[in-house]
């Protein structure tokens, strides 16, 4: 029998592990809920990339109503598309946003 199947604790080194809780999620007013299905059409993305990148902390989180029903807010989405339009435009998300009308007069 291995070292680790006898002693679990050896698994585990002497560093702390420091976990970041989630942001919160706010619903907007007039917000609603999105599945999956209306989520990988308005992103362009099929379920596992939309897991996968929201395991790393690239993708909105879901919001579960019960055991088979996941969800996500619309403006959590909507925010998501903007933040990857910016970035696709070299735009600096601190940055403040400049309007249609600002943007003209430049």
């Amino acid at each position: 029998m291995s070292a680790l199947l006898r002693d679990p604790r050896s698994m585990f080194n002497s560093e702390t592990v420091h976990m970041q809780a989630p942001p919160v999620l706010k619903a907007a007013p007039g917000d609603r809920f999105l599945r999956i299905q209306e989520v990988e059409r308005r992103v362009c993305l099929k379920k596992s990339a939309i897991y996968a990148r929201m395991s790393a902390g690239k993708f909105p989180r879901s919001v579960s109503l019960g055991r088979r029903c996941t969800v996500w807010l619309k403006s959590s989405i909507d925010a998501w598309i903007v933040e990857q339009v910016d970035s696709a435009n070299g735009v600096n998300a601190r940055s403040p946003k400049l309007t249609e009308t600002q943007a003209s007069e430049v």
